[in-house]
């Protein structure tokens, strides 16, 4: 399996900016918000998150914010922060297995427990069972925005044997075109890794007319 850094979920998702305040969550904004948050600051939430979770003892959505942070995390060192993900993540789909984006973020990480064991059968089933999850989340829920581009981030990421870069085009081009008709708004930081994996992945493919197209739509965004 590649590292947690290809992986992981490359996500800098902002559909709405506002103060993130760890006693409100709420919205799908405040969710993505922890994804634009530094090392620092994203420790300190996780603290906060905690320290809410003590006094309310079962809140659902700090159990979550505390599992994504931790997802968050786990990206850039999975043996460390993979497990803690899962476990968080898992206590919060126990206490609401309808939330799809939930069931999504915890796919996605027992895919980043495939980095923390040398064994090819265990690696083969945490990557197969996040998998499953991330698609039956997609499958129910397919206009969430985020529940798409958190999917097509890892299915980009993952090895060429596990035959997921047409699932990340479809879902790059999902989000693409609800980029075009302005239906969605997203930052240009996002908007120009979108575009840049299109292009990666339609040259991967041979494609060199959409290789280009794409090239140049994330060019635009470096001169705005």
């Amino acid at each position: 399996m590649k590292s947690a850094k290809t992986i992981g979920l490359r996500v800098f998702i902002v559909l709405a900016l506002g103060i993130f305040m760890f006693a409100g969550i709420s919205t799908a904004a405040e969710w993505q918000g922890l994804h634009d948050l530094d090392e620092k600051e994203l420790n300190k939430k996780i603290e906060e998150f905690k320290k809410g979770l003590d006094e309310t003892q079962d809140n659902y959505a700090l159990l979550k914010a505390i599992g994504i942070a931790y997802h968050i995390k786990a990206t850039e060192d999975a043996d460390t922060f993979a497990p803690k993900a899962l476990q968080w993540l898992k206590k919060a789909h126990e206490r609401n297995p309808e939330d799809t984006v939930t069931l999504c973020y915890l796919g996605g990480a027992t895919t980043l427990m495939a980095n923390t064991t040398w064994n090819p059968i265990k690696k083969s089933s945490y990557a197969n069972n996040g998998i499953a999850m991330m698609d039956k989340a997609a499958r129910k829920d397919p206009d969430n925005v985020s529940i798409r581009l958190t999917r097509a981030f890892n299915s980009k990421g993952m090895p060429d044997f596990l035959d997921r870069k047409n699932i990340a085009i479809e879902d790059f081009e999902y989000i693409a075109a609800k980029l075009q008709n302005n239906s969605i708004s997203l930052a240009p930081c996002l908007k120009k890794d979108i575009y840049s994996s299109l292009s990666e992945l339609y040259k991967e493919k041979g494609n060199d007319v959409k290789a280009k197209k794409y090239a140049a739509s994330a060019g635009k965004l470096d001169n705005p």
